[in-house]
């Protein structure tokens, strides 16, 4: 099968966000056994390394402004509102219409994979053609958690102003993403959010998968036998969120069991509410690292503790593949086919998560139990050979309800 991936943002280093990585694993497995392009934007981090992979890129358009940060986000947000679309959506499909075009004439695609709602008015252009949508979530939800997350002197302000652009993004979804033969998202949550918005919606759920190969790999470590780490993205707001409840709240419980257990909130772009985490006692800081597996390994227990969010979550995936015995809370475990007590521990309030973590950290066969359990978890279900071939079966549905692709 010929196979088109239309991106966001090309699989090119550093592969440093859900995005990149998604596409990235598409490609990589997909090549196996099918003949595979990709068209995709560049983004300014990125480096061009694509060697003897077929993929067409184009700079990505972030748009520069003379303007102060928070003036120019207001900018967006009147202009949003001005147009009664989300941000850019437009302007990112408009760019990437002609090379499409070159594209589909050229390589004669069976199908079309479009990676994410960002780029869903391209569906227009692929009409008759056998064509794949592909989320990370229900995008409405996602802009919510960030409201939700909203604090300080303007959080009623910003609260107001994400959830006007939920609502503008739900008029999106339910409009575009009609348009393609099947639209996929990770968890039955975001679906049936989507199916709300739209019941003509053609929706699959695929999880999210994880490599397996890379975080079980053992890497040269010492483990620290009272360190609890939690990984993400710090200036996403539903992991600064969850990080603060983490430091302000569970860790002084789990201290007064244990005081010489400690934290360590690993991971780029921390913000300034993140930084000031550091002056709890316990609690580290790292910022960006080189690679996660020696804090995931080198750790006694891993924690994501989310209260708001949609989708799953691969940084708990991550740290199971890892065997690292895990504490989450119930929203963290969306999507996943996990029990409290089997693969990992599950609790929502301070109190029963700081439990958890002070029993994995005192009991070692305990630990070591739910560490495998976890990992052969995410083996047997988040790897992304199995994730691929329940692509691969969508895809030969769509095709074969595609007259124009049979």
């Amino acid at each position: 099968m010929r196979v088109l991936l239309c991106a966001l943002e090309a699989p090119l280093p550093p592969l440093n966000n859900g995005q990149r990585l998604v596409v990235g694993a598409l490609l990589r497995h997909l090549r196996e056994r099918h003949d595979v392009r990709v068209l995709a934007y560049r983004a300014s981090d990125q480096v061009d390394e694509r060697g003897e992979t077929p993929m067409r890129l184009l700079s990505h358009p972030v748009p520069t402004s003379p303007f102060p940060r928070r003036l120019s986000r207001a900018a967006a947000f009147a202009s949003g509102i001005l147009h009664d679309r989300p941000q850019r959506v437009d302007a990112l499909s408009e760019r990437l219409r002609r090379p499409l075009q070159e594209e589909l004439e050229r390589f004669q695609p069976d199908l079309v994979h479009v990676c994410w709602g960002m780029l869903a008015p391209l569906g227009r252009d692929l009409a008759g053609r056998a064509t794949v949508l592909g989320l990370l979530n229900a995008w409405h939800l996602d802009i919510e958690a960030q409201a939700d997350a909203a604090t300080g002197l303007y959080r009623r302000l910003y609260r107001r102003l994400y959830h006007g652009v939920a609502q503008r993004v739900r008029r999106f979804e339910a409009t575009e993403y009609r348009s393609f033969g099947r639209v996929v998202v990770v968890t039955q949550e975001d679906c049936d959010a989507i199916a709300a918005l739209d019941p003509k919606v053609p929706l699959a759920v695929i999880p999210n998968g994880v490599d397996i190969g890379f975080y079980g790999e053992a890497v040269p470590t010492v483990r620290d036998p009272d360190r609890i780490v939690f990984h993400g993205v710090m200036d996403y707001p539903p992991n600064i969120n969850a990080a603060e409840f983490l430091a302000r709240q569970v860790m002084p419980r789990v201290r007064a069991a244990r005081p010489q257990a400690k934290l360590a909130i690993v991971g780029r772009a921390p913000t300034a509410r993140i930084r000031a985490l550091a002056r709890q006692p316990g609690v580290e800081v790292t910022g960006e690292v080189p690679d996660l597996r020696p804090w995931l390994q080198g750790s006694r227990v891993g924690i994501c503790p989310m209260l708001i969010g949609t989708g799953i979550k691969n940084k708990l995936l991550e740290a199971m593949a890892s065997g690292l015995p895990c504490v989450a809370t119930t929203l963290s475990v969306r999507g996943l086919q996990v029990a409290d007590g089997r693969e990992l521990f599950v609790a929502d309030d301070a109190e029963a998560l700081a439990a958890h973590v002070v029993r994995l950290l005192e009991d070692d066969a305990l630990a070591t139990s739910i560490g495998a359990a976890g990992r052969a978890y995410v083996r047997g279900h988040h790897g992304w050979d199995r994730v691929v071939q329940s692509y691969e079966a969508v895809y030969q549905e769509v095709r074969a309800a595609t007259p124009a692709s049979t």
